[in-house]
């Protein structure tokens, strides 16, 4: 048996072995890391090449794949959907080559389970699997009078949405249940919303046949207003593609939205594509190849009442009654899509609103049942092809979306429908988190108002905001299919009718600098999902509906402390125990819980909660403290009540009347951040951790809107060498200047506006590992403090040593040493060179002679000897409409150094003013590393080891690409797709917004510095 010391060996030569293996994929991540593409197909009329070439564009600018949606967008034909539709021999062949091209390309395939959203499949209409909702019809029976006569049809509620199609008016109505209800009065404030006392149920007195009833009220209530409601069970008759105009069978009818809360519903979908999209077994053996998700985006459809097949005796047997006393409650506007409307422009409360609570808790209890039947069927029939399954879980519906989260493979959310918003995303990543899910996936990118107007530093700032709360891969929103298409012009097909960002590809001037941004977000999104997360606490929230609700105070970010949002079920997960004081210690590692003003719980969560404080977890509760059940049974109730009673007593329980009294508690109770923000003016900065056995990552993003320097203490890392990961080169280096505070390291972190930095905390020990990243370790001694001209510390390698060197700019420098040795210094630089005359070349985009040619004119603008400013300021006569790539030569000649000390040099970095579009360097030729696409005032740039040598002539290019704003402006009327002119939609948006001052501003200078060996 080997000896504890070569068994200890052993153990840390695997942790080196798997440090260098984290560090070496940083540079360049697998495929299973990179960003993502939704590509849409207008139709299968589309150009089998031009598809295929789309995927090879995907990923030669480094994407690790491409979600495909056949889109088919609702509104008029634009080709002959009976040969084109989803289904159709035609879609089978594109998906064919879509799945080739991707195999060939050596990228993942993920691909929508239905056309348009995924929603629905072609079907005969009215077959089983198709979606059901619950509809009525109601009568009013003025106040003395009677009823006797037939009980009307109900009719299908009216789609206000332009994205969804209408509820069809047609089909069988099952009457399900015919109610008498009091009318007692209007809700004040809300003529629409009756207030409803009694509840006759009347469904035995009606002839299902003929819908007869003759019902007069008790004499006792000759006094009262009533309506007779008469409930229907009907399929919704949505549609989620249109049908072609000469259908002869189901295939060519388009397709129906299928029945989201049963199984039946999940087959109709799967058994549709497997003998429609992938009948033939070479189909599906590549599909089980290539593809990574089968995947559904938000479920956007709509209903009276979603309802299933056999809704009310499953409610009966879970919930312990009849809910047909429950209907008239179930109108409201939380049940309806998004929480935007109701059906019949009417809802319905009770004097005893608990009551109506009870009823609709207990209703989304059971449909959350149904929803998760028809999850789990998907997930299954994907696994069993060796797939997983992604979908944007439960939102939009009145679904519980926090505990739908862990139900499929890789939940997706959207920076649309989350506003964009860091806290939103935390409801995605919580879960997943106690899940031990890695893929929380999001659709980036999109915002309403124009395409072709989003440079990448616009799309870098939705990406970062959704890496700084747990969001791991993104999905851009998107790229559209680039070949030639009906009635459509240059620059080429564009979804949404040109309202919603964007359409990325070779169509647009900033994909030829794509590369450095992917490859950026690939690496950050590598490291997101590497070991486990570490989130300091988590809250609990119980949203059925997802509401959107978030911690209303920014105080907790203003100190570095991060959070998740759990729904009940996570509480419950495998890895929820409690071991010294911390939740999930093999998972996010929690180190409190807290409620703010959330009192809704489940059985199980009240259990698990006395759990977790009898093993002494910290609970804070803010606000409300009178918690209750999420349902109508009595037993449960008191169970509840009882529970968290004894839970309010403990002594690790800490009640708080408000928010800002939550920071104070918490270091009562030495609870701090794991990365604590120190000094003020970082209420805007966030951060991620993730943990492996070879390094602690630390991500830290700024998204305020100044260049900050905010000292950040990390916590239990003073024993591991800190290194700074450059996530746009790949590259990795020891950082310098940071100072010790017993088994915390304090770094000052300096940030520009939408920037981010990666810190790694790394064992020590390790250089025998062949790691292609990883340099030797700093020197033993670093920095602690710099003042005065010290601009940069960097580290340079000399054989096996480490030397640090400084960028000192003018006047008096010190630096202080970890062993308290104070360096002073005195530079001497050249003067700053200002670069005011350029030569500049203007690539102008726009459409050829033949306008519904996709390709590109470029017509080349040229100015010599010009100050910058923007284009259309450059010439506005020509310039003003100019849309593309331009070109920035300067040349300057390097000055000697005012020095003759042997270990100082000159040094120099470029500053470029603010800088709104992408941009690409090259000195001399060589093409520079990729320029950090932040958001301040200006661009600075190192160039000291790319100069010629004193007195010699260096060339600067710059190479700058805009958004197409500004052509489509100036042609909007022009510009078409599927005959639908661009200003169609968009007027306001052209209206209100002038041409756009593209192009570098400066003001453009170098700085000189003198760059000094330190140690």
């Amino acid at each position: 048996m080997p000896s504890p010391l070569i068994l200890a060996l052993l153990f840390y030569s695997l942790i080196c072995v798997a440090q260098s293996t984290v560090f070496d994929e940083f540079i360049s991540p697998g495929v299973e890391y990179r960003l993502k593409f939704r590509y849409w197909l207008p139709d299968a009329s589309a150009d089998v090449d031009s598809v295929v070439r789309d995927v090879g564009e995907i990923a030669a600018v480094g994407a690790g794949g491409l979600e495909f949606l056949p889109y088919y967008q609702v509104g008029s034909q634009p080709t002959n959907w009976s040969e084109y539709g989803f289904g159709t021999e035609a879609s089978r062949t594109i998906f064919r080559a879509v799945m080739q091209a991707a195999t060939e390309n050596e990228i993942l395939l993920d691909f929508s389970i239905g056309a348009n959203q995924g929603q629905g499949v072609p079907s005969e209409p009215e077959a089983v699997g198709l979606a059901l909702e619950m509809a009525y019809a109601n009568i009013t029976i003025p106040a003395g009078e009677s009823f006797n006569g037939t009980l009307p049809l109900s009719t299908q509620p009216v789609t206000t949405e332009q994205f969804m199609h209408p509820l069809e008016e047609f089909g069988q109505q099952n009457i399900s249940a015919v109610l008498a209800i009091e009318v007692l009065g209007q809700s004040e404030g809300s003529p629409s919303t009756f207030v409803i006392g009694r509840i006759i149920d009347l469904s035995d007195e009606v002839n299902p046949e003929t819908r007869s009833l003759s019902w007069t009220p008790l004499s006792v209530d000759t006094g009262s207003t009533w309506r007779l409601m008469a409930w229907y069970q009907r399929y919704t008759n949505q549609r989620s593609v249109s049908g072609g105009p000469d259908a002869r069978n189901f295939v060519q009818n388009g397709s129906w939205i299928v029945d989201h809360f049963s199984a039946e519903g999940a087959k109709k979908t799967t058994r549709f594509f497997d003998d429609y999209i992938v009948p033939e077994t070479r189909d599906k053996e590549m599909l089980s190849r290539v593809a990574k998700y089968v995947w559904e985006d938000s479920m956007e459809m709509n209903s009276a009442l979603w309802w299933t097949h056999g809704f009310a005796e499953r409610f009966r047997v879970s919930r312990g009654y009849d809910i047909k006393d429950c209907l008239p409650f179930l109108i409201t506007v939380d049940t309806f899509w998004a929480a935007t409307n109701v059906p019949y422009g009417e809802t319905f409360v009770s004097p005893n609103q608990t009551l109506a609570d009870g009823c609709n808790d207990d209703y989304r209890i059971v449909l959350q049942q149904c929803y998760e039947e028809y999850v789990q069927v998907t997930l299954e029939w994907a696994h069993a092809k060796g797939i997983e399954y992604s979908n944007q879980p439960a939102y939009n519906l009145p679904l519980n979306m926090l505990d739908s989260i862990s139900l499929v493979d890789a939940p997706e959310g959207e920076s649309l429908g989350f506003d964009d918003n860091p806290d939103l995303y935390r409801h995605l990543a919580g879960p997943a988190h106690m899940s031990g899910i890695s893929v929380v996936s999001s659709e980036c990118g999109a915002l309403r108002g124009l395409a072709y107007t989003q440079s990448l530093q616009d799309l870098l700032w939705h990406i970062r905001r959704g890496l700084a709360t747990g969001i791991t891969m993104n999905v851009l929103h998107g790229y559209a299919y680039s070949g030639t298409f009906t009635n459509t012009t240059w620059p080429g097909y564009t979804v949404f009718s040109y309202i919603f960002t964007e359409m990325w590809g070779p169509r647009m001037p900033a994909w030829r600098h794509i590369n450095d941004t992917l490859a950026y977000v690939s690496r950050n999104q590598y490291l997101s999902q590497t070991g486990a997360p570490k989130v300091d606490l988590a809250f609990y929230q119980y949203a059925a509906p997802f509401a959107k609700k978030v911690y209303e105070n920014s105080n907790l970010e203003q100190l570095g402390y991060t959070y998740d949002y759990l729904g009940p079920k996570s509480f419950s997960a495998d890895i929820a125990t409690v071991e010294d004081g911390v939740l999930a210690p093999s998972g996010p590692a929690y180190r409190g819980i807290v409620f703010a003003n959330e009192t809704k719980l489940t059985v199980e969560m009240a259990r698990q909660v006395k759990k977790f404080a009898e093993a002494g977890l910290p609970i804070f509760i803010v606000g409300r403290t009178d918690f209750h059940i999420t349902s109508t049974q009595g037993d449960d109730i008191a169970t509840v009540n009882h529970t968290m009673a004894e839970v309010l007593a403990m002594n690790n329980v800490v009640i708080l009347s408000e928010t800002k009294e939550l920071p104070v508690a918490l270091a009562a109770a030495n609870i701090r951040p794991r990365a604590l923000l120190t000094g003020h003016g970082a209420a805007d900065w966030y951060s991620f951790w993730r943990s492996t056995d070879a390094a602690e990552f630390a991500f830290i993003y700024n998204n305020g809107n100044g260049t900050k320097t905010v000292d950040v203490d990390f916590e239990g890392v003073a024993s591991r060498t800190p290194y700074v990961l450059d996530a746009w080169t790949g590259l990795t280096a020891p950082l310098l200047l940071y100072s010790l505070d017993g088994a915390h390291v304090v770094i000052p972190v300096t940030l520009a506006p939408n920037q981010t930095t990666i810190i790694a905390f790394v064992k020590r020990g390790c250089r025998d590992i062949n790691s292609l990243s990883i340099p030797a370790p700093p020197p033993g001694t670093v920095a602690t403090m710099i003042s005065g001209g010290v601009k940069a510390l960097k580290s340079l390698q000399t054989g096996s040593k480490s030397h640090m060197i400084a960028y000192l700019s003018s006047g008096s420098s010190s630096i202080r040493l970890s062993n308290n040795k104070m360096l002073n210094f005195t530079a001497n630089p050249p003067s700053p060179l200002c670069l005011s005359l350029w030569n500049i070349t203007i690539h102008d985009w726009r459409s050829t002679d033949d306008r519904y040619s996709m390709e590109t004119a470029i017509k080349p603008l040229h100015y010599e000897n010009r100050e910058l400013s923007s284009w259309k300021d450059l010439d506005p006569e020509e310039l003003m409409a100019t849309s593309g790539i331009a070109d920035y030569i300067v040349e300057f000649v390097t000055p000697s150094a005012n020095t003759t000390c042997p270990q100082q040099r000159l040094g120099a970095r470029l500053h470029l003013g603010p800088i709104k579009d992408s941009v690409r360097l090259w000195m001399n030729g060589e093409i520079l590393p990729p320029v950090d696409l932040a958001s301040g005032s200006d661009t600075m740039v190192d160039i000291s080891n790319h100069l010629a040598g004193a007195g010699q002539s260096n060339e600067l290019r710059v190479e700058l690409a805009s958004t197409l704003y500004n052509r489509l402006l100036e042609e909007r009327d022009i510009i078409w797709t599927a005959g639908a002119p661009a200003s169609h939609a968009s007027t306001g948006y052209f209206d209100a917004n002038p041409p756009r001052d593209y192009g570098l501003v400066g003001p453009a200078w170098i700085e000189w510095l003198e760059i000094v060996e330190v140690i």
